[in-house]
């Protein structure tokens, strides 16, 4: 036999190196390096809609506990964070990719288990042109401006109302916070607008008293306020409105 294998010498040393490697390590080489991977629901993904990432391994020892660490090129994960599924929030991100690298571990292997995707989030609708805007209107004035608001939003099926208000230099306390309560209250009440379609922005504080009115289509990123004042700069030296309807009493 001997003369057999010399006359195949590298049969001869293959017999060898098997003879000579322990029966674990033969099992561990036959074994293959888990491969982690990650998926998206889409290579493009509008601003604001919700973006799901999920970590998935070809193989997993039973026994095994994986564990899985993200890290985001952008964005915010706001759930599933250390888990195989996770969700980023979107908002503000439009014309960005997010590139979502996950690293997986607590499996007995010396492997490399890094997997890297990207997603492209589209720009949504902008909706910066206001419906309308006005100064320190009295209140049945008001509500004609905010009738036609009402109307528009009725037309246009899912999308939102924005009211922004900032509050004059001088002002009150709360004045902003107050006159958007009472709009919206009469749009609730009186127009019987869905509450949930009005939303409300203080807006800070401007030279004079000031409301936009802002209809968003589905889907839009909404308004932002633009103050011209700080707060440190405001004289809150403005009589109330019901202070001032009191009636004075009479000198007896």
């Amino acid at each position: 036999m001997v003369e057999k294998a010399m006359k195949f010498p590298h049969i001869f040393l293959v017999v060898l190196i098997l003879l000579a490697t322990p029966i674990g390590a033969l099992a561990f080489a036959s074994q293959q390096c888990p491969i982690i991977s990650v998926e998206a629901p889409a290579e493009e993904i509008e601003e604001g809609t919700p973006l799901v990432f999920t970590a998935k391994l070809n193989a997993v020892v039973p026994t095994a506990k994986p564990q899985f660490k993200w890290t985001l090129s952008a964005g915010t994960i706001t759930a599933g964070d250390g888990t195989a599924v996770i969700t980023v929030d979107t908002a503000g991100l439009g014309g960005q990719d997010v590139t979502a690298t996950v690293e997986g571990s607590g499996i007995s292997t010396t492997c490399s288990m890094v997997a890297t995707i990207s997603v492209n989030v589209l720009t949504g609708p902008v909706c910066n042109l206001p419906f309308d805007q006005y100064g320190d209107l009295r209140f049945r004035d008001e509500k004609a401006r905010l009738d036609n608001f009402a109307i528009e939003l009725t037309n246009y099926e899912g999308s939102t109302g924005y009211i922004i208000a900032y509050a004059g230099n001088p002002s009150y306390e709360g004045e902003a916070a107050e006159r958007l309560l009472r709009a919206k209250n009469y749009l609730v009440k009186i127009r019987e607008m869905n509450p949930a379609r009005i939303i409300t922005i203080d807006g800070g504080y401007m030279e004079d008293f000031y409301v936009t009115l802002v209809i968003a289509p589905p889907g839009a990123a909404p308004p932002s306020a633009m103050p011209s004042l700080s707060r440190e700069s405001i004289g809150f030296t403005k009589s109330h409105p019901s202070l001032s309807k009191r009636k004075p009493r009479k000198r007896t």
